[in-house]
């Protein structure tokens, strides 16, 4: 009796241990579930000084990471201490003095004590002039830029060290990148300088106005990284935003200033999509960026950002729609009346082309039933997809 009491016995105990252990298990696995990530928030400047087509690449890479907010940002914004709730700041190519001034050398000190408090700041080309010990710039880190170094748009080699392939989380090693009259920098040695860096590639080929000299520079800084007080700073003076075989270093920034790695995810496109060419000359306000990327999600299209170079090179005979969104008139009617151009817009829609022209862009095409005329806010997708 007394070893059937004692079998009963340690079988109930058996099945209380079972079933508490069941009961506990669902709590420990929600305990160590990992959190939904959160989002590192990503300021683009877009305003006076930011110009060409890396803008959209970097609205681009930026808004189809996962792990990333993509938020547009005029000089207001930055003057009315919208930085606060970001997590990085980046300043793209174009004019790096237009920048600065746009912004307000009064205002300069939003930017620095955003970084300062621990913000991340990615520059390309004109954003790397800013980080540079210039007059009228940020003076973020001690680097400044040789006089009379830097050209035209080309295509350069640059060596990425083994220091800086570590900190941008890729391979080290030489590189073919586009160039397009960023700063050739050194280093400064001033203890005094607030920020401290250290540079991330060197040039491998000649970048110098006068071709004579092209090779005087070899050795120069290509890229810069550093800390401004608790924050970090990436920079390059060419345009990793470009290419895609380059999209590694331009993301390696990100990961550089902020911890994250952002890992693009593009929509897959039905056979034979739309091609639509984006003109990203003179660039102005939120609502070209957000267009574009919204053309850019849907399956049945298949977007290029163009500049005018590309237009007079014959880029249009590969597409079915040319957008110009609202833009910087003067900007717009200076490439627009050159008679070249012209032609080439001609040639486009008297091949059945269509051309969608917004805003101030509307005033600078020729009259032809392929050319619409459109109001400054409009839905592009609307008229390709109708």
């Amino acid at each position: 009796m007394k070893s059937v009491f004692a079998k009963v016995t340690a079988a109930l105990i058996a099945v209380t241990v079972l079933c508490s252990c069941s009961a506990l298990a669902p709590a420990k696995a929600a305990a160590s579930a990992p959190s939904k990530a959160k989002k590192v928030k990503i300021g683009l400047y877009i305003d006076k000084g930011a110009s060409g087509c890396g803008v959209f690449h970097l609205a681009s890479l930026i808004a189809h990471s996962p792990q990333a907010e993509l938020v547009t940002l005029m000089a207001q914004d930055i003057r009315d201490g919208k930085l606060k709730s970001l997590d990085v700041l980046v300043m793209p190519g174009g004019g790096s003095t237009t920048q600065c001034l746009t912004v307000g050398l009064e205002h300069h000190d939003k930017i620095k004590n955003f970084i300062r408090q621990g913000g991340g700041y990615v520059g390309t080309c004109a954003g790397m002039f800013n980080v540079l010990q210039i007059p009228r710039r940020l003076h973020l880190l001690p680097f400044n830029r040789y006089a009379g170094a830097g050209g035209s748009t080309s295509n350069v080699t640059i060596e990425i060290s083994e220091q800086g392939a570590k900190v941008l989380g890729i391979k080290p090693g030489i590189r073919h990148v586009r160039y397009s009259g960023g700063p050739v920098a050194y280093a400064v040695n001033d203890p005094k300088l607030e920020g401290k860096g250290f540079s991330l590639a060197t040039y491998k080929s000649g970048v110098a106005k006068n071709q004579k000299h092209a090779t005087k520079f070899m050795g120069s800084i290509a890229a810069v990284y550093g800390t401004f007080g608790k924050g970090k700073v990436a920079a390059t003076s060419f345009h990793p935003e470009y290419e895609e075989v380059n999209h590694d270093i331009m993301l390696g920034c990100f990961y550089a200033v902020s911890g994250v790695k952002l890992t693009p995810v593009y929509p897959k496109k039905n056979f034979r999509p739309i091609r639509v060419g984006v003109l990203a000359t003179g660039l102005n306000g939120h609502g070209p960026i957000w267009n574009m990327i919204d053309l850019e999600r849907h399956p049945d299209l298949d977007v290029h950002y163009i500049m005018m170079t590309e237009i007079n090179k014959g880029m249009l005979r590969h597409l079915d729609y040319l957008v110009m969104a609202h833009a910087d008139g003067a900007v717009i009617k200076k490439y627009m009346t050159m008679p070249y151009s012209k032609a080439k817009l001609t040639e486009f829609v008297n091949n059945g082309g269509v051309i969608l022209a917004a805003g101030n862009a509307a005033d600078a095409v020729p009259n032809h039933k392929n050319v619409k005329k459109l109001p400054a806010k409009v839905d592009f997708k609307k008229y390709i997809l109708d």
